[in-house]
């Protein structure tokens, strides 16, 4: 079928403008090599998605074998410093996992552990790993990249940094990478050309099917996107390709959005605005590529509280000395489960002392029964500790690690279930009525419950000041409520949550979407509960609206809070 590539020029560039920041993209065809694109040789920060190239030039010495897929590593205390992005920040040092694994975090959540730990074993497989990756990339044809760091220490950059020092790329290079690694899955000349081999393109392919956020096939019904994302101070990008029903490359996509305003006139954050954006264009791609349907996403939008309620009418919510609404009605956990969990581990961390630096393997079983989390990505042995289990659980709502916890209590005979049941009686609109067994979504419990009971779960993990609040504070691309809270970067205002159901859009379409959030204000700490019934549309834009109108200080207030923190040196992502 011909397809007038113009027209979805057209489109997109209609869709860019509406957005008060600069869109460098690129589009090409894999069928017809035309390509599309708007300053798309402009040179910007890169970020994460240097590590599309960082990850083919790495699958390069695995095919000429000076490296194994099975190489094992150690993550150190050491590799911590200064590291956003990623789940094994939070974990014990001394977890070994092999180089297959590393790279299946380095794409996955980004991890910048294990980005770092790829980087030595290219260095030690090529004596000096940034040459080794910009020589790759000059052979890929990327004239507009250049590899300058191993690991860019973006938390402490300000909002206008400059990128003289930092790894830089255009949407050009970046599209035209992966229209290569897509011609090379089928191409053994076009694969050999980039020191590859079919299989090693397929498996870089199958690297990036597993991001945790995605967001240029957050919407798409046909087809799939495997995309990696790049977060920088001022900026966010996505880079794809678009896989037809049958997984065949059908366009490759580098999408850039630069110089994004904190927050905009209205006061939503810019990057709430970006993420739309990206979601959107996903869609025209969809669309022009495989015939499918638009429907744009919703945008984001601030609210007085007073409007609550004929604003979010379909959501149950409630927010400590605010508004409740529909606060009463039951609903399933769908994401909340691990709140509970929570906090009767703490409680039987303080009767049996060891309990939290108990040793745990994530299993093959416990990884093919995992719906949820990055774990079940993984291939090879993994031992934790219960503490790194929860940090999974309440960080990346880690299906897997979830499993591995409550067989491990199972191990130790106790009774976790009618320890729950008797600590949450007198909630009396919440049941915890079983386990997960068969599989597992990173909720360990299975029941019911009511926005007004789990605010009053909320003030007790507020009055307790302990470790399920410490938990709640190391939330991995935290969505849900706080999907939209005011900052840039790594740099937003202090915040409590739990990993939500709310981006994942099919998943378990049977049950709603809960998430909770805790935020400082001028007296203290309070909660903020919502539920989303089945059907909502948009919950990632109603939650994030919600979350952000639930602030309770001005713009003003708001920068001087995070810069205050900032000097400070406490930063939260």
């Amino acid at each position: 079928m011909t397809r007038n590539i113009t027209a979805l020029h057209q489109r997109i560039q209609h869709l860019t403008e509406r957005y008060p920041f600069a869109v460098h993209w690129q589009v090409r065809d894999i069928a017809t090599g035309q390509t599309i694109g708007h300053e798309d040789r402009t040179v910007l920060g890169s970020f994460s998605t240097r590590k599309v190239s960082v990850l083919l030039a790495c699958l390069a010495l695995v095919r000429a074998g000076k490296l194994s897929l099975d190489d094992t590593f150690v993550i150190t205390e050491e590799l911590k410093d200064g590291v956003q992005a990623g789940i094994m920040r939070n974990l014990s040092p001394g977890i070994a996992l092999s180089l297959r694994d590393h790279l299946a975090q380095m794409m996955s959540t980004s991890d910048n552990m294990c980005t770092q730990l790829v980087f030595e074993a290219i260095e030690q497989a090529t004596g000096n790993a940034l040459q080794w990756i910009n020589d790759y990339c000059a052979q890929a044809g990327m004239f507009d990249t250049l590899h300058r760091e191993v690991f860019p220490r973006s938390g402490q950059l300000p909002w206008h940094h400059s990128i003289e020092s930092m790894t830089v790329t255009s949407a050009h290079d970046q599209a035209l990478l992966l229209e290569r690694l897509a011609h090379g899955v089928g191409n053994e000349d076009v694969a050999v050309g980039m020191g590859l081999t079919p299989d090693l393109c397929q498996l870089a392919i199958e690297f990036m099917s597993h991001i945790y956020t995605p967001l240029l096939g957050a919407r798409v019904d046909n087809g799939r996107f495997v995309e990696k994302n790049g977060r920088g101070i001022r900026g966010l990008s996505q880079v794809g390709l678009l896989l037809d029903d049958d997984d065949v490359p059908v366009a490759s996509v580098a999408v850039f959005a630069e110089s994004i305003p904190v927050a905009l006139f209205d006061d939503v954050p810019g990057r709430a605005r970006a993420i739309e954006l990206f979601v959107n264009f996903g869609q025209l791609i969809e669309e022009h590529f495989l015939d499918g349907t638009l429907a744009p996403m919703a945008e984001r939008h601030i609210i007085q509280p007073d409007f609550w309620e004929q604003e979010f009418g379909e959501l149950l919510y409630t927010a400590e000395n605010s508004r409740a609404v529909n606060a009463d009605i039951a609903f399933t956990f769908s994401g909340v489960g691990k709140v509970f969990f929570a906090v009767i581990l703490a409680e039987l961390a303080a009767e049996h002392h060891d309990l939290l630096d108990g040793a745990l393997d994530i299993t093959l079983e416990h990884r093919q029964r995992a719906e949820t989390g990055t774990l079940r990505h993984l291939t090879g042995p993994l031992r934790l500790s219960v503490n790194d289990a929860i940090q999974l659980i309440i960080g990346s709502g880690d299906g897997a690690a979830a499993l591995a916890v409550l067989e491990y209590l199972h191990g130790r005979k106790i009774d976790v279930l009618s320890r729950a049941q008797s600590c949450f009686a007198d909630l009396n609109n919440t049941e915890i009525t079983g386990l997960e067994e068969d599989t597992s979504a990173g909720e360990a419990f299975i029941g019911t419950t009511t926005a007004a009971d789990l605010l009053l779960v909320l003030r007790k993990i507020i009055d307790d000041d302990g470790l399920v609040k410490a938990w709640m504070s190391n939330v991995f691309e935290p969505g849900g409520l706080a999907c939209a809270l005011p900052g840039y970067g790594p740099h937003t205002i202090d915040h409590w949550t739990v990993s939500s159901w709310a981006h994942m859009i099919r998943y378990r379409p049977e049950h709603g979407r809960t998430s909770v959030l805790i935020l400082n204000g001028s007296n203290g700490h309070y909660g903020i509960v919502a539920h989303a019934p089945v059907g909502t549309e948009d919950v990632s834009a109603k939650f994030g609206s919600l979350g952000q109108s639930s602030v309770p200080c001005s713009k003003t207030a708001v920068r001087q809070d995070i810069e205050q923190r900032n000097a400070n040196g406490s930063i939260t992502v």
